[in-house]
């Protein structure tokens, strides 16, 4: 099962608060100037996806989120972790309180700004530097809290002949981490199994493995709207988006100057300078060098997390739950997880009291054990209490 939450974490004045506010639709405070956040914000964002709705010819009606166009808009937990300085895994700045309100992200946002302080654009090199310093304060601080009383952990340990596996769960288990993930790091890297002999070098290259793999860093650039040579940075690897433009389409959607937060061809209601402000944005999406935020979640929980996203149903010939609302619910899942897991994502007694499923494509009937596709239809069928 499936526990998401994504981080936005950068320096000062990356934008982070404007793109927050967008997605989230919660206007939280936005200025040009350093530590605009003075604590952290939490909202939900939303990713987006192919609603399965389109195969059945009818409209869906979600409980969360919205589905615009065959577009499923899937509500996304996210945290605004703004101010990342350089000192702030040792407490400069604002760092305790927002390097711990990463403790329970699943991946982390660097958002960049491409804007440098003498206002003039960096260059792709440049950029990677200031991604190299938040990330470094981000595996500093992990480091410094997983290395905390290592010579009494480690001295109990050898006493106790716990397994390296074990160990590890408990030293890390500040930043929510599970056993599972802990077992994917030490099969792709080597370590001793002697806990005791790790050295400063051992506890750093864990903490990068962690930040680069388990919650992995994801660097996006901001503020493509100001790029005007956008290729040259898409050539050099990096996703660009605009939180400014976010935002503009948000409170254009919410005013109905738009059809869709998607689709965002001009209604009537829109004077000649704001239709001709969305034809610019529109333009600037069409080149291919700027990206939805929304595509950047998908792009983050389906191919950096390895997620999927299943839709339960209580009808599986009319994909509908008991009062007829067509694909009410969409859960975001690990993939491997299975039709088990989906019962107790649920709900625990559906879970607990699990029969077997139904596959509401093929209709064929699913044990307990079999593993969830993306955007799969199933029907679950349980003794309740």
């Amino acid at each position: 099962m499936s526990s998401l939450k994504i981080g936005i974490a950068g320096k000062p004045n990356a934008g982070k608060s404007t793109l927050f506010s967008s997605i989230t639709g919660t206007m939280v405070a936005i200025g040009n100037y350093a530590f605009t956040t003075t604590e952290p914000n939490d909202g939900i964002g939303f990713m987006d996806t192919q609603c399965p709705h389109v195969e059945l010819g009818k409209f869906c009606n979600p409980k969360r989120g919205r589905c615009e166009n065959g577009i499923r808009f899937i509500p996304v937990e996210m945290v605004d972790v703004p101010g990342l300085i350089e000192g702030s895994s040792e407490g400069k700045g604002m760092g305790n309180m927002f390097m711990d309100a990463l403790r329970d992200t699943t991946a982390i946002i660097n958002l960049l700004n491409p804007i440098g302080e003498d206002r003039k654009l960096l260059n792709p090199e440049e950029l990677n530097m200031e991604a190299d310093a938040i990330e470094n304060e981000i595996v500093q601080w992990f480091t410094s809290r997983f290395s905390s009383d290592w010579d009494k952990f480690s001295r109990k340990l050898s006493q106790s002949h716990i397994p390296l596996e074990e160990a590890l769960l408990q030293k890390a288990s500040f930043f929510n981490m599970k056993q599972k993930d802990i077992r994917e790091t030490l099969q792709k890297h080597h370590f001793q199994e002697d806990i005791t002999k790790w050295t400063a070098d051992d506890k750093k290259e864990f903490s990068r493995a962690v930040t680069s793999e388990i919650r992995p860093i994801i660097r996006i650039l901001n503020k493509g709207d100001l790029i005007e040579d956008r290729k040259k940075y898409v050539d050099a690897g990096f996703t660009i988006i605009s939180s400014d433009y976010e935002l503009s389409i948000e409170r254009a959607f919410n005013g109905g100057l738009i059809k869709g937060i998607k689709d965002l061809t001009p209604t009537e209601r829109g004077n000649e300078k704001q239709k001709h402000a969305l034809s610019k944005i529109q333009e600037d999406y069409a080149s291919g060098t700027m990206i939805r935020i929304f595509d950047v979640m998908a792009w983050v929980i389906k191919e950096k997390l390895n997620k999927i996203v299943a839709y339960p149903v209580y009808d599986e010939t009319k994909w509908c739950d008991k009062d007829g609302n067509i694909l009410p619910d969409a859960f975001i899942m690990n993939y491997g997880d299975t039709a088990e897991d989906l019962a107790f994502e649920v709900h625990t007694d559906i879970g607990e009291g699990f029969i077997r499923a139904l596959n509401g494509r093929t209709k064929m009937i699913l044990g307990r054990n079999y593993q969830l596709k993306d955007s799969d239809v199933i029907r679950i069928i349980a003794k309740t209490k």
